[in-house]
């Protein structure tokens, strides 16, 4: 299975070597196992120059209008998530998804699916000018950061 994927990506591993297994285990998910991989060599073009890569000391990313905005934890752990949902949570079974990062990205895509039925609920609630009660929902549901964007909203 190793060497297949190893062939599919284009690489080789060194003679004589291959993935050894290092222990299984059974979880509620299925079974776990972990493999020591051997180091690899990526075939590229002959001629092809070798690829460049370059740091930068404070990375940036650009708000919509235009002001370049440095990268907290919080956008890092965001970005993970969103790809983490968009590679893992409907993942088949020969994706290159460990077993436990498509547990998260199905229990991350339920949550961003139930907040995005509360936000749906509430906005529906301000848009009839029913204020109190899409306050009201958003504290029911335990999302404080909402309830407040609602109540501000509703401020004279």
């Amino acid at each position: 299975m190793i060497s297949l994927l190893l062939a599919l990506a284009g690489a080789t591993p060194p003679e004589g070597e291959h993935a050894t297994l290092q222990a299984c285990e059974m979880t509620p998910g299925g079974w776990v196992c972990h493999y020591t991989i051997p180091a690899i060599t990526l075939l590229g073009a002959a001629n092809a120059p070798p690829p460049t890569v370059t740091l930068t000391p404070t990375p940036t990313v650009q708000t919509p209008a235009g002001a370049p905005q440095p990268v907290t934890p919080n956008n890092l752990e965001a970005t993970r998530r969103a790809r983490l949902i968009a590679n893992c949570a409907d993942a088949g079974w020969m994706s290159l998804c460990l077993p436990k990062d498509r547990r998260e990205a199905r229990r991350l895509k339920d949550a961003a699916t139930a907040s995005a039925a509360l936000r749906t609920q509430v906005t529906r609630l301000l848009s009839e000018n029913r204020c109190p009660e899409a306050v009201k929902t958003a504290l029911v549901a335990g999302d404080i950061t909402l309830a407040r964007e609602a109540r501000e909203f509703c401020a004279p």
